[in-house]
């Protein structure tokens, strides 16, 4: 199989801060739909910020059609949205979650998206003991978007089997996870029992490497097990498309560019 991997909209342009990572940029976004083939990139994740930005084209009409054009004349294409809005709301209390999930849902189509990644941390963060309160909540959120046939991902940080138990309880076979190879850091090699666990639960992956201190480093420096990552990949027979959301080095192009070629010597042991 021919795995297609993408990277996080402004992985591949520098940063007001180094200490910034996730990071929308304003006056350059477009110059990133160039950069993706020529780092033989298949898709760029699109993302939304923890406050909205109205510069972001995904919130409007003219945004939506010049993504689609960049895409088309860079044979590129639309697969992932990820949305960091809610780690900086409450989503069991936001006023107007509704017509925000109708209108992303929407834009979404527009382009083209097919998986819809909700990051539920900080003010949305679910834990054991809130656990029940999400699952009417997220069985809205997942209705809303499975009637333009976008799958609801999910990143949390709950173990293996509250996921599981999560997904259960929300009764949608539109819900997912995506797993993240750097949050989802464990000791003693645990992450490959917890995909095998995860398998069919999981739609989608991000990758990035993180060091025991928690900080995110480019690939290859941190405390990730990338071989035992990808062999769990494999077991499970994994047929989704992969996301680097990536540290970008002192070059992000560069340090992209070797990300890529340092997953694709793993990728290439499984096919």
């Amino acid at each position: 199989m021919m795995a297609q991997f993408g990277f996080i909209q402004g992985r591949v342009t520098k940063t007001p801060s180094k200490k910034i990572l996730q990071y929308f940029p304003v006056n350059s976004w477009r110059n990133e739909f160039s950069i993706a083939p020529k780092l033989k990139f298949n898709f760029i994740e699109y993302f939304g910020e923890r406050i909205k930005n109205l510069k972001n084209p995904i919130w409007s009409k003219n945004g939506l059609k010049e993504i689609n054009y960049l895409n088309k004349i860079n044979r590129l294409r639309s697969h992932t949205f990820c949305d960091d809005f809610f780690i900086h709301h409450k989503l069991l209390s936001y006023p107007e979650s509704e017509n925000y999930f109708k209108n992303l849902r929407k834009n979404l189509s527009i382009i083209g998206v097919k998986i819809y990644v909700l990051a539920l941390f900080e003010k949305s963060e679910i834990k054991k003991n809130n656990l029940d309160k999400y699952i009417p909540k997220l069985k809205k959120i997942s209705k809303i978007f499975h009637e333009k046939k976008i799958k609801l991902a999910l990143e949390s940080n709950l173990d293996a089997e509250l996921i599981i138990k999560l997904i259960k309880l929300i009764k949608s076979k539109n819900t997912f996870i995506v797993y993240d190879t750097g949050n989802r850091l464990k000791r003693n090699n645990l992450q490959y029992n917890e995909i095998l666990k995860l398998k069919k639960n999981i739609c989608h992956f991000h990758i990035k490497d993180k060091n025991w201190k928690g900080e995110n480093v480019v690939l290859g420096k941190g405390a990730v097990n990338f071989n035992k990552i990808f062999n769990a990949v494999k077991k499970i027979k994994y047929r989704g498309k992969f996301t680097f959301e990536t540290n970008r080095g002192k070059d992000p192009f560069i340090t992209m560019k070797k990300n890529k070629e340092f997953i694709k010597k793993y990728y290439k042991k499984i096919i």
